[in-house]
């Protein structure tokens, strides 16, 4: 690393440090689910033990959308979550890429890598509050408004993801509401309200769980 690059990543590996992960060796959790999708509520269970290994029932009448169908988004959002928390040396992630300081404002200081997605995060008293994703046919930007307290660490509470098309254009803006509860010493997603906003209208998607149990 060279001089210019150690002010940089001193300051996003401090942030990334602040966050909560899971444990070493975590096996996963099982709980009751509630999923509203399309302004109706579904019941069942779910089985997470990894991001690629999520197992859901729902309980689905005749006339509803096919248990695929809905279960597509709670299974890709717990992969999200689960991902988001697994424990990762700093220097084997975003610590890997050449990074630098490019400008100072009111949500902190921002960091630039020369990762694959050009990436770009701010980091303001030790939290990363924005953070900008270029991939080859769109671009997100996600701006982190409050976190939660996991023991003594943080998660997101509350963020807003914004989705541009490659010619720069709004696809759609989405405010995530996230809540976490205590099982045993670890912090596991408890509910996720998701409203999004696009060419379609407005949409309100929610999944709340309940009763959780650590697996493995």
């Amino acid at each position: 690393m060279n001089a210019a690059a150690a002010p940089a990543y001193g300051l996003l590996e401090t942030a990334r440090a602040g966050a909560y992960t899971l444990p070493e060796g975590f096996g996963g959790f099982s709980a009751d689910l509630e999923l509203c999708l399309g302004g109706s509520w579904h019941q069942g269970r779910v089985a997470a033990r990894s991001p690629k290994d999520i197992e859901l029932h729902l309980a689905v009448g005749g006339a509803e959308p096919s248990p695929e169908d809905l279960l597509e988004w709670p299974r890709r959002e717990l992969a999200s979550m689960l991902a988001h928390r697994s424990p990762r040396p700093f220097a084997q992630g975003e610590g890997q890429y050449p990074m630098r300081l490019t400008a100072e404002g009111p949500l902190g200081t921002r960091v630039e890598l020369e990762d694959p997605l050009r990436s770009a995060l701010w980091v303001q008293e030790g939290k990363v509050r924005l953070v900008e994703r270029n991939l080859p046919a769109s671009s997100f930007r996600i701006h982190l408004h409050a976190y939660a307290q996991a023991g003594a660490k943080h998660l997101p509470a509350h963020f807003t993801v914004t989705h541009r098309r490659a010619d720069g254009s709004l696809e759609a803006v989405e405010s995530f509401a996230d809540a976490y509860a205590e099982v045993e010493g670890v912090w596991l997603p408890e509910r996720r309200q998701v409203v999004r906003h696009d060419e379609r209208g407005l949409s309100v998607r929610e999944l709340r769980l309940s009763r959780h149990r650590l697996l493995g």
